[in-house]
């Protein structure tokens, strides 16, 4: 019997883990799980959001197939589509969905009437809301100790977006440390015995605000780390040179950057630490020899880089869009590391093949299993990613830009919303084509970018329309345009016709 444990961090970039490379930030209960399994180096989301990325990972379909753009309840999966989620019930798993939903209607996830947040009610057995021990569990009231919060004049310019800040006090919330206990209490007490579980635990940190408390806030000095380029890059799309104009503003000190860059890494050290209370509790109930163990993200994250904060949905760097992805277990080899390329629509292709499943006909995915990259195969010749949104969608955009919290007045979703309204064109439609050497993004408006990936790590020179790049252009243009073909929306299928 074969046990799924998919565990996701949300907003957690891929350079950000120690088992990654990073210098500063110490994961050591995720690196465990890599140094026991094998780590796919080079693994990416499709879109820089939370639903659009989360759905993708259930379908194995790109969002833009299915017109999925926003976080926005109505954008979530409606009935009548495969997921991995449903899929696995069907086939007899007892399955468990854990923290925020971000793929299913409300409905369909918790049920409806009096069935409601019952066992079994909606898409999977289990929520964080399902009725008995669960729900008790899901609002629990943590204390967290005293602390002194770092303060300064660079803290104050960036106040009124997103202050980097230690959390003190009584806290009562819908809390990872709670997400963390319903899936020690999953395993430990509530599932059934007799049957294979799927479960995912999706974690909401590292995910601004960026907000930690002790002892994870004094972990990282920001004196002291490697810090992320703070500069705006050369050549600049629209939606950069605008987000460090209406975000953070174009001259934030470089210490409130590193104090964000900070507070990002202590959240994600508080992370690792619930990521290992689970692990423990799998060994502890003898399942860690029967569970394959997947730990990923839905995005990453700027945390600083390019003086911005949190995410944008029109932008395609790698900080955004290449995320960590772990696999562990029977039959997975140890300490092993994968530089070919590979992304979140791969994933319910790779869950079938791990367990010898068929692919029902009916479920068109885009994805491909993963596996054939531990026994040496090549990985894909280039990922894509898809962002922003249509013009008639700027232009209607009618949301408020700020907000009172504390009694203090700051901007709406750190900035996000203010920077949409002063220039929507930041947030038209955009794709990209990425190989191992090259990316390529094309935007409706706002600038193409070009960058040498081997030569620029960090995206900080965009060579799009230069001489010499014609040929890598036009191939590129090439493969993105063949990508649009193929995954252009295939709705409503229109089964009378076989259509």
């Amino acid at each position: 019997m074969k046990h799924i444990l998919f565990i996701t961090a949300d907003e957690l970039r891929g350079d950000c883990l120690s088992c990654m490379g990073n210098p500063d930030v110490k994961t050591p209960h995720i690196d465990s799980l890599a140094a026991r399994g094998t780590v796919f180096e080079k693994h990416f989301a499709c879109f820089p959001k939370c639903v659009p990325s989360r759905c993708s990972m259930h379908t194995g379909r790109y969002a833009h197939t299915d017109g999925l753009r926003t976080v926005m309840g109505p954008n979530h999966l409606p009935g009548g589509d495969p997921t991995l989620g449903e899929f696995m019930r069907e086939q007899g798993y007892e399955t468990a969905v854990l923290g925020l939903n971000h793929v299913w209607e409300e409905d369909r996830f918790y049920g409806q009437g009096e069935g409601k947040n019952r066992k079994g009610a909606g898409t999977v057995d289990y929520t964080s809301f399902t009725r008995g021990l669960m729900s008790d569990l899901a609002l629990q009231t943590r204390h967290y100790p005293a602390a002194t919060q770092r303060t300064g004049p660079h803290l104050d310019a960036i106040a009124d977006v997103c202050a980097a800040t230690v959390a003190t006090g009584e806290v009562t919330t819908f809390s990872d440390e709670n997400r963390t206990d319903q899936a020690c209490a999953y395993l430990q007490t509530l599932r059934d015995p007799e049957k294979p579980f799927f479960l995912q635990l999706n974690l909401s940190k590292p995910h601004p605000a960026y907000c930690i408390h002790e002892p994870y806030y004094s972990m990282v000095d920001p004196r002291t780390l490697q810090p992320f380029p703070y500069g705006e890059p050369e050549n600049a799309s629209l939606p950069i040179r605008a987000q460090r104009k209406w975000r953070l503003g174009e001259e934030v000190p470089e210490a409130a950057l590193r104090e964000i860059q900070a507070v990002y890494y202590g959240m994600i050290q508080f992370i690792d630490d619930q990521v290992g209370r689970v692990l423990d509790v799998l060994k502890q109930e003898g399942l860690a020899e029967d569970t394959l163990v997947i730990f990923s993200s839905d995005h990453g994250d700027y945390a600083g880089q390019y003086g911005i904060n949190e995410k944008w949905d029109a932008d395609l760097r790698d900080c955004l869009l290449q995320v960590p992805f772990i696999m562990a277990g029977p039959g997975i080899p140890q300490g092993k590391r994968i530089q070919g390329l590979s992304e979140h629509v791969d994933l319910p292709a790779t869950i079938f093949d791990y367990l010898g499943w068929e692919r029902p006909p009916h479920w068109v995915w885009h994805g491909q299993s993963m596996l054939p990259l531990l026994q040496g195969a090549a990985g894909k010749q280039a990922v894509f990613a898809d962002g922003g949104h249509e013009q008639a969608m700027r232009e209607r955009f009618d949301t408020p830009v700020w907000e009172e919290k504390n009694g203090k007045r700051i901007k709406a979703t750190e900035g996000k919303q203010l920077t949409y309204q002063q220039c929507p064109d930041a947030m038209a439609r955009c794709k990209m084509v990425r190989t191992p050497e090259w990316k390529l993004v094309v935007r409706e408006t706002g600038g193409n970018e070009l960058f040498d990936l081997e030569a620029d790590t960090y995206e900080m020179r965009n060579l799009y329309g230069q001489p010499g790049t014609e040929e890598v252009q036009a191939t590129l243009m090439l493969q993105l345009l063949n990508w649009c073909l193929r995954t252009d929306t295939d709705r409503p299928f229109l089964a009378e016709f076989g259509a």
